[in-house]
């Protein structure tokens, strides 16, 4: 078996008394989506948090294709691969989608947002940028506001700001949310084929789009992490079913 791209090693972090996270490992490998899943408040926006760098644990590691980046601040995990999504957006709404992709493909190649005029004119950053907006569908939108966008294809926007990094892994929080079935069903294809671009760690409450796309899920319930399987074994499980009830049915 491979080594992770990404692997999480007995994380702790708590706040005061509480236990946010509580001796969490899990791993993600190659062209892999591992889904991970819980009830509202199990903690898993701290191990985002965590697997990001927006927070720092109290004990354990996290690794980036075998490299050591507990200590590593957000910016340094990003320029190492790591493209987290969805949760905190960074899109300009008063730009176009063609002008807040160059402008993501100009800082992931370390330029200065000084000089965003001339790069716009730029024919190797627009072309990449261009290529992005593609992989993400929006090449009909490119030169939409991205505050006149519909909420889905924001969301594909974020996406293609994301892909400007060049990951080697995706953090991808809620990327389903506020989205009806359809514009569900058009994520959940384009996730699919952007795994074998780079694995994808899928925070998601979305049980359908969880279970049509996992390799592995990671059941998280109060900081820990209380199965860990395939679909199948997943559905099938007891305790996950006891944690779930009442608020998802895993049927």
């Amino acid at each position: 078996m491979t080594e992770p791209v990404l692997e999480v090693r007995d994380l702790h972090r708590a706040f005061g008394a509480l236990k946010a996270t509580d001796g969490v490992s899990l791993s993600l490998r190659r062209s892999e989506i591992h889904a991970l899943i819980g009830p509202n408040g199990a903690g898993k926006s701290t191990l985002i948090g965590l697997i990001a760098g927006n927070l720092k644990p109290d004990a354990g590691q996290v690794l980036l294709n075998g490299r050591d980046v507990t200590q590593a601040d957000v910016a340094a995990r990003a320029r190492a691969g790591l493209a987290r999504s969805f949760q905190v957006s960074a899109v300009a709404a008063d730009l176009t989608v063609l002008q807040n992709v160059v402008l993501a493909v100009q800082g992931a190649r370390g330029q200065s947002f000084r000089f965003f005029r001339p790069a716009l004119a730029n024919a190797d950053l627009r072309a990449a940028a261009e290529a992005h907006i593609a992989r993400a569908g929006l090449s009909g939108r490119r030169a939409i506001p991205a505050g006149d966008l519909a909420h889905g294809e924001r969301r594909r926007l974020e996406l293609a700001m994301a892909l400007a990094l060049a990951p080697r892994v995706f953090v991808l929080d809620e990327p389903m949310a506020g989205m009806g079935p359809d514009g569900a069903r058009e994520m959940t294809a384009l996730l699919d084929d952007l795994r074998h671009e780079a694995p994808i760690l899928l925070v998601e409450h979305d049980m359908d789009a969880v279970f049509a796309l996992a390799d592995r899920v990671s059941v998280l319930v109060s900081g820990r992490i209380i199965a860990s399987g395939t679909v199948a074994e997943i559905r099938a499980d007891a305790e996950v079913q006891r944690a779930y009830l009442g608020e998802e049915r895993l049927e």
